[in-house]
């Protein structure tokens, strides 16, 4: 059996469409998708319409998918902060049957296939606590690359020899019962197998807004488990024209209706690597400066902050 693990699309349709041409030249059985589909990027209708649209496929709900929840049956005069902008565009764009059928997926889910367990849950805190997230949350890895890109091998090698050595992840790794254990949010690509090949942590990566410092292509990953049980991972990028895609951004209605988010997902599109919680940090900074104490942040206060952060990166 030969599953295509997809995580967070973020509305990312075109990178999905990529990552779904790729899998089907593999000849997969069976998709299953591990959250966030909405949030970041102009097509969330689009993304979950194709998600629906699949035969065979297992999904489960990311954080981001809260975020619309809160919304529904919301006076939407009131949307007149600046912070919430992009999940204001999302809920607007979403079609009524695409936002139930999210908002009535589970957190986690088991399968069963012959006597392997896979888990599913869309944060990795769900099986190994902090052990992911400590050292290799996208904030921590963009911090450690600086401003280099780097290759899969590279990267694939760092998070094992760290995983390897780290005794408070071995302990927690080791108390884990055999099986796969799938979740993505971190938007950071890996995997980590026992010994005996028994057990298997598995993040995809972020299929629409990948955050490994590697500039190639878009990432998801492929579990094959053979008649015999035998559990193999393949780490999958895929070619996709980030420029044309950040172009095609430029020029749709979430850059106009969500310019701040829009542009600082562009900045993460462009450099593989987290921006939003160093300008949220920055955000909070500028709005105490100003002696703006409104949260939710205004949308002037938003716009601002952001002109700031942009004129401090590139030293105005």
């Amino acid at each position: 059996m030969r599953f295509a693990i997809i995580s967070d699309i973020h509305g990312n349709f075109p990178a999905l469409s990529a990552v779904l041409e790729d899998a089907e030249r593999n000849h997969i059985d069976s998709f299953i998708f591990a959250g966030d589909y909405c949030i970041g990027n102009p097509y969330p209708d689009e993304c979950i319409s194709k998600i629906r649209s699949l035969d065979k496929k297992y999904a489960i709900r990311g954080n981001e998918e809260q975020y619309l929840k809160y919304l529904i049956g919301d006076d939407q005069s009131t949307w007149t902060n600046g912070q919430f902008q992009i999940s204001y565009y999302c809920y607007r764009k979403l079609r009524e049957d695409n936002l139930n059928y999210v908002l009535s997926l589970p957190h986690q889910m088991k399968l069963i296939y012959n006597d392997i367990t896979l888990h599913m849950a869309h944060s990795s805190e769900a099986f190994i606590s902090d052990g992911e997230h400590r050292n290799w949350s996208s904030s921590k890895v963009a911090e450690r690359y600086q401003d280099c890109f780097i290759t899969q091998d590279i990267f694939r090698a760092d998070i094992h020899k760290s995983l390897n050595e780290d005794k408070q992840f071995q302990e927690i790794f080791d108390r884990l019962e055999n099986g796969v254990y799938i979740f993505g949010h971190s938007h950071i690509q890996w995997s980590y197998q026992s010994a005996d090949g028994k057990k298997v942590l598995l993040n995809p990566g972020s299929c629409g807004l990948p955050l490994d410092c590697i500039k190639e292509g878009v990432p998801y990953t492929i579990l094959n488990i053979s008649e015999n049980n035998a559990i193999v991972v393949e780490e999958k990028r895929v070619p996709f024209s980030m420029e044309e895609y950040i172009e095609a951004l430029r020029q749709s209605d979430q850059f106009t209706e969500a310019n701040v988010w829009s542009k600082v997902v562009m900045m993460e599109l462009r450099t593989k690597r987290e921006s939003i919680s160093r300008f949220l940090h920055f955000a909070e900074k500028y709005a105490v400066e100003i002696g703006d104490a409104e949260r939710p942040f205004s949308i002037s206060t938003w716009e601002r902050a952001y002109k700031a952060w942009e004129n401090r990166i590139h030293g105005l």
